[in-house]
């Protein structure tokens, strides 16, 4: 889908990525008041990741390479030496991990 999409005009090819990634972009924040332009060539570029109920997605000293967006359900920063403690809870739309990144 990518490859066919990369070869239309780039007025298309904009008009075309943002129909297909609506659902996805549309739920973030880090999308609001960005261009038609940026949303269509970076939303490709993310990849669906699940994870369990109750799974750690990373843990504190972890070397963080990745930013992720919360699409559906829900996710916390936790305590883990204090029974997994909730201190941060994080709301569908927002993103985590991009300071992770920035202070390593």
């Amino acid at each position: 889908m990518n490859n066919f999409v990369q070869d239309l005009p780039h007025s298309l090819k904009v008009e075309v990525s943002l129909y297909i990634y609506e659902e996805r972009y549309k739920k973030l924040k880090f999308f609001k008041d960005r261009s038609p332009t940026f949303i269509s060539w970076l939303c490709p570029l993310l990849k669906p990741q699940y994870f369990a109920d109750d799974q750690y997605i990373y843990l504190e000293g972890d070397d963080v390479k990745h930013i992720f967006f919360l699409i559906d359900g829900l996710a916390s920063f936790v305590l883990p030496s204090y029974d997994n403690t909730r201190y941060i809870d994080i709301e569908v739309g927002d993103n985590f991990g991009m300071t992770d990144i920035i202070g390593s």
